[in-house]
């Protein structure tokens, strides 16, 4: 009998998170107005974050990701709300 192994990798990760974007895309889950200075996929990195992360919210998902990735573009917590 085989085992079953629910772990996702870094790879499948990254293709989930690529998926996601363009799925929120095609059927608008999420309206990003034409003048959006930010992509689906960098509105999905703090969305995940945040519902990965033992903080859960995304005021601190939001800051975490710009401390680590400083010369990346990362959505503040009130962009996003809004």
């Amino acid at each position: 009998m085989t085992q079953k192994n629910d772990s996702i990798s870094g790879t499948d990760t990254v293709s989930l998170l690529a998926v996601s974007s363009e799925l929120l895309s095609i059927v608008n889950i999420i309206t990003l107005p034409a003048e959006a200075n930010y992509s689906y996929q960098e509105f999905l990195n703090v969305l995940l974050h945040a519902a990965t992360s033992p903080t859960d919210s995304l005021e601190s998902a939001s800051n975490d990701l710009k401390s680590k990735i400083p010369n990346t573009k990362i959505p503040s917590a009130d962009t996003i709300f809004n």
